[in-house]
């Protein structure tokens, strides 16, 4: 299963009579999905039945899919609550265009004009887009959310990332954990 890798949403109910379903929790990385292009779905990644999309339509407000292998609303009932995995190809993703955690954990975080902000010690994994936790020399920590108007570039040999810093970001920065327990 382990080429369905990518999380698209989480089953949140039927829609209408003929199997459809509506999935909540999307991250937006649906662009690839087509009929007749496949997806697993189940309670994790290791134990996901694939199934056929017969019918599919995405949105800002609502992503549905009807399923080849749930005809019926009741078939489909046995969906809710799990989670719909897609290949990384079929979501646009390539290999390249990704990192593991511990490839950012370590990294040094720079202004696009060269000045330090920090470390990345902790990595978010969240529904629309990760977040990089970069420690900064002060201490204090500051969500970095990973958009393409954020990280600018990742070299992973040089354990560097430039970043662009958002109006205002830097008034997220908090006092570490242990500086709060003082």
């Amino acid at each position: 299963m382990s080429s369905y890798s990518e999380y698209i949403g989480v089953v949140a109910r039927t829609h209408g009579l003929d199997g459809m379903v509506l999935l909540m929790d999307t991250i937006g990385a649906t662009s690839g999905l087509s009929v007749d292009s496949t997806v697993a779905i189940g309670y994790s990644r290791d134990f996901a039945k694939v199934y056929t999309i017969d019918a599919f339509e995405s949105s800002p407000l609502r992503t549905i899919l009807r399923l080849r292998e749930c005809p019926s609303a009741d078939s489909a009932q046995a969906l809710v609550e799990q989670a719909v995995y897609a290949r990384p190809s079929d979501v646009g993703l390539r290999e390249d265009d990704r990192h593991r955690i511990g490839d950012i954990e370590g990294c040094t975080v720079v202004t696009n004009d060269g000045n330090v902000v920090g470390v990345v010690t902790d990595v978010w994994l969240m529904p629309a887009n990760d977040v990089w936790i970069v420690t900064m020399p002060d201490g204090r920590t500051l969500p970095l959310p990973v958009i393409d108007d954020v990280v600018l570039s990742v070299d992973v040999a040089a354990r560097v990332i430039v970043a662009y810093i958002l109006p205002g970001l830097l008034d997220l920065s908090t006092n570490s954990a242990e500086e709060r327990d003082e």
